[in-house]
């Protein structure tokens, strides 16, 4: 499993490195009680449907562990110990999340992640681990090892530190954006900001709503996105089913040209560009049939792109969403935060759209919602009224955008 050497290590800490079904009930043990778990995983998803778990890393204040699933044949011990009420600690957790719902079929209790505590701290709104442990902890890590094949055994001893580096400071780093995020009052935004993230995780892609993702499907219309939704909806089923890339069932060109051409011959198909023999041999008769299918629908069951916005039109949303931008980077500016953190250039066209449209009510827009709407929503709702005015002012440092 491992390279034979020990690996560098922290002396305050034990370091398990467990590659067997014992080994794992024991470390599950270890973890049991703790308030918070840095966690972190290493995977593979060139190739495959599903992330392919290769590492799983967690730490407590005493203990670095490294597990290798690879080896493992029942990691549930340590799912339950992670799912079952500690606060797990990561970085930039989205694919970590996806992993842990699919591995042990919920969602942890709570989630403290780095990068959106660290976003709400004047780091920028997508802040690096590496950077972070470097600017807050003042620490350097070994890195070098991002881009590697982690299902290759076995590993080196430069690998695992690699690996271990990603939970080792997450509990330090944890702790010191908690005091700062404490003293500016800060916290229930960063769990607000959390939630609302990561409210999705878990959720089965509908093969049906596939369509959407096909790259090059913005030009088709009709009768041919009718094709596309069968088609992509086909692929979604063999690529989960088979735990296949969907490019690797067939590449998205080749949906999108079956959709414009809608042939019902297999052969037809099999013979188009860009499709391998062995995608040929399996895809065209399936691709035919869901052309049939798409073929019979009546025009009223065809799929259809959303609508232009209302007002999307109207060239005073460019206007207003230009003078709320105005606003918005004058209050990250002032709360130290980047723009984006506070809302996008989309965002605010579709709050100028609401207003325009039918004025506002108070909600509908994620300016106007959370955290959000204390730190920015009721400025950007003041100005929209009429309420308050732009204007710039003298300050301090010299000229400045106010709104009052």
């Amino acid at each position: 499993m491992w390279s034979r050497r020990a690996p560098l290590s922290s002396r305050l800490m034990d370091v398990i490195h467990a590659g067997s079904d014992r080994s794992v009930v024991d470390l599950a043990a270890r973890l049991d009680g703790a308030e918070a778990i840095a966690f972190d995983t290493e995977f593979l998803w060139e190739r495959t449907y599903y992330p392919r778990l290769c590492l799983v890393q967690v730490a407590v204040e005493d203990l670095l562990a490294i597990v290798d699933p690879l080896a493992v044949q029942d990691l549930t011990p340590l799912w339950e110990s992670l799912l079952g009420g500690p606060e797990l600690v990561m970085h930039a957790a989205a694919h970590d999340l996806d992993i842990l719902h699919r591995a042990g079929g919920r969602r942890p209790a709570v989630v403290f992640d780095t990068q959106i505590a660290a976003a709400f701290l004047g780091f920028g709104d997508a802040p690096g681990y590496e950077s972070l442990v470097g600017r807050v902890l003042r620490r350097r890590l070994a890195g070098g090892e991002g881009y590697t094949d982690w299902s290759r055994r076995p590993l080196a001893d430069r690998q695992i530190e690699y690996a271990l580096d990603d939970v080792r400071h997450l509990l330090d780093l944890r702790r010191a954006l908690l005091d700062d995020l404490d003293a500016r009052g800060r916290a229930g935004w960063v769990a607000d900001e959390t939630e609302r993230r990561f409210a999705d995780v878990g959720e089965p892609a509908e093969p049906e709503e596939q369509w959407r993702r096909v790259k090059d499907a913005r030009k088709l219309r009709g009768r041919a996105l009718a094709v596309l939704r069968e088609a992509a909806a086909w692929r979604e089923r063999v690529a989960a089913e088979s735990d296949e890339n969907r490019q690797r069932v067939v590449p998205d060109r080749v949906l999108v040209e079956v959709a414009r051409r809608a042939p019902t011959d297999p052969g037809q198909i099999a013979r188009m560009r860009g499709l391998h023999p062995g995608q040929a041999k399996r895809a065209a008769g399936p691709l035919a049939d869901a052309v049939r299918r798409a073929l019979k629908l009546p025009d009223h069951d065809w799929p259809r792109w959303p609508p232009k916005p209302e007002m999307a039109a109207d060239p005073r949303v460019d206007v207003f969403a230009s003078v709320l931008d105005a606003v918005v980077r004058s209050r990250a500016s002032e709360l130290d935060l980047a723009p984006r953190l506070l809302g996008t250039r989309s965002d605010l066209e579709e709050l100028a759209r609401m207003h325009l449209a039918a004025g506002l009510d108070g909600g509908g827009s994620p300016l106007l919602e959370g955290w959000r709407r204390t730190a920015i929503g009721g400025d950007l709702l003041a100005v929209l009224r009429g309420e308050s005015a732009v204007r710039i002012a003298t300050g301090r440092n010299g000229p400045e955008l106010r709104v009052d």
